[in-house]
């Protein structure tokens, strides 16, 4: 498929799923991580539901660049913006050896600054959009474009089957802008303590350099609620 043919499919997609989501009452909630792999849905959505509202889940560990960039982007597309924390303050967050909790347990850490905040803001019924690609690991290459989730959250998944290939050619074709660390070797950008330069020579996805040595590739936001639970 051409990504022309690519891109009016997902538009009418999206178009069609905002509306159904409006006459059903529902309220959808966008996350983004703010990285270049972001950028299409963004662009996207701006021009199919140019009201809708997307969250920064701030954990108060992103790179300064990525909120940099989170602005820039809201400025360019239009879209509404929302930052959303976790409850624990840094000191809440200190180990009994004083050191801050993702050097002991990036779970637990991921857990507080992640998925807590999500959990706080959703209710059965709602919808969570979000920007997975099937292609970037084998959990998210298990979901579904559009599934509900046992606590009765509707999970979307417009570019599900998007590659990351055709991400870089729709921003290539809008003439879009990447996150400013990408060509520092930066391709797949989380949190500044637990992402790693990605050349390839260690093999995986660019998104083994989150959470380095770990075996860790989702930080279990887009996990099933009983997953990964300690």
């Amino acid at each position: 498929m051409d990504i022309n043919t690519k891109i009016a499919e997902t538009k009418a997609d999206l178009a069609g799923l905002m509306t159904q989501f409006q006459k059903e009452g529902r309220k959808v909630w966008v996350t983004s991580s703010f990285q270049t792999q972001s950028v299409p849905l963004l662009h996207l959505l701006s021009s199919t539901a140019a009201d809708v509202e997307v969250l920064l889940i701030d954990t108060g560990f992103l790179f300064p660049e990525t909120y940099a960039f989170a602005h820039d982007l809201q400025g360019l597309m239009g879209f509404q913006m929302r930052r959303i924390r976790g409850r624990r303050s840094y000191a809440e967050q200190m180990t009994g050896d004083g050191q801050l909790l993702h050097t002991k347990d990036t779970d637990a850490c991921c857990k507080l600054n992640k998925v807590e905040p999500m959990d706080d803001l959703l209710s059965a019924g709602d919808v969570w959009m979000s920007g997975i690609r099937a292609d970037q690991t084998a959990t998210r290459a298990a979901k579904q474009k559009l599934e509900t989730d046992a606590r009765g959250v509707i999970r979307c998944h417009p570019m599900l089957n998007w590659t990351g290939r055709e991400i870089y050619a729709y921003i290539r074709l809008h003439s879009l802008p990447k996150h400013p660390l990408e060509m520092a070797g930066y391709l797949s950008i989380g949190c500044l303590p637990c992402t790693r330069k990605w050349d390839g020579s260690s093999g995986g996805a660019a998104r083994a350099a989150r959470w380095e040595g770990s075996g860790k590739t989702e930080c279990g936001l887009h996990l099933a609620p009983d997953e990964g639970k300690k």
